[in-house]
């Protein structure tokens, strides 16, 4: 058997110093340096780096599927559970970058019992994913292209775990989100629902929440305060399918303490020192139609 190799790829930006490290594991990113050297990404200190499990922190891909709607197939799909190909690395004056593809046929983990199982339902994808960094900015542009004979029906999610500085989690003051005033929220733990106001997202308790879009609005905007350090993020988000723009959500997510408890690969503590802001293509669209294209962006930057 072919023994693949989980081995850490840094991109690097020579013009501003600015770096990125991806595993082909799941082409997670793990880490987001900017030119001044601050780290952008929260990954845990338990994380499995060796290709057993998905990375537990920075930013994992989630599709086919957010969360397990369908029990035929493992929690958030299978993009962050198998080795993706990765191509070389630029480096330019404007910015770095590498690409990274999967194809359905290289999926050996996560494909499930049902209609991904196999290429006789028609079913085929591939998949690419584009890193790009600047000074102060990462960028990653997901494409998936419908490669069979069958529609389908698709979520796709940024998973991004951002660094809370001064384990500030549960300090509104110091972490919060704006930007998603007239969202439709749908708590995931009590399925309460209700339209977001004018105040920041915050964490008190455990949070997992879906905010969605309200009708016509497309573009995710938000911005994040990450920490003690008066550090902030502003993350923009689209999704098209052959250039149509489509709906981005967004999820807001924090484990607190009791969750936290029951996670092998998450200190019992680190709940204080991130905060997950995932864009998200998950509200109700078209299936995506043999030969379309779907393109999924987000940009962090730094402020």
């Amino acid at each position: 058997m072919e023994t693949k190799i989980n081995d850490p790829i840094v991109i690097k930006h020579s013009a501003s110093g600015a770096c990125a490290t991806f595993h082909p594991f799941g082409a997670t990113i793990t880490s987001y340096v900017n030119a001044k050297g601050h780290e952008t990404l929260f990954l845990s200190k338990l994380a499995k780096l060796d290709g057993s499990k998905a990375t537990r922190g920075g930013i994992p891909l989630v599709f086919p599927q957010f969360g397990q709607p369908n029990k035929d197939m493992p929690q958030h799909g299978f993009l962050r559970n198998n080795y993706w190909i990765a191509g070389e690395c630029y480096d330019n004056d404007g910015e770095a970058g590498c690409d990274l593809t999967l194809s359905l046929k290289d999926v050996v983990n996560g494909r499930g019992e049902g209609l991904w199982k196999d290429g006789d339902s028609g079913i085929d994808c591939s998949a690419v994913l584009s890193i790009k960094i600047t000074a102060d900015s990462l960028t990653t542009i997901l494409t998936i292209q419908n490669t069979g004979t069958h529609a389908f029906d698709y979520q796709a999610l940024f998973h991004t775990y951002y660094k809370i500085y001064g384990s500030k989690a549960l300090d509104e003051k110091y972490c919060n989100v704006t930007g998603l005033s007239g969202y439709k929220v749908i708590n995931q733990l009590t399925q309460e629902e209700w339209i977001q106001g004018d105040e920041s997202v915050a964490v008190h308790r455990e949070l997992d929440s879906i905010f969605h879009p309200p009708r016509g609005k497309t573009t995710l905007e938000v911005e994040i305060c990450t920490g003690d350090d008066n550090s902030k993020v502003v993350v923009h988000s689209t999704a098209a399918v052959d250039g149509e723009l489509i709906p981005v959500s967004a999820v807001v997510w924090n484990p607190f303490i009791e969750k936290s408890k029951n996670m092998q690969d998450f200190g019992d503590d680190e709940y204080h020192d991130m905060l997950c802001v995932e864009p998200g293509v998950l509200d109700s669209h078209e299936k995506l139609s043999p030969g379309k294209k779907c393109s999924f962006l987000q940009r962090i930057s730094t402020v």
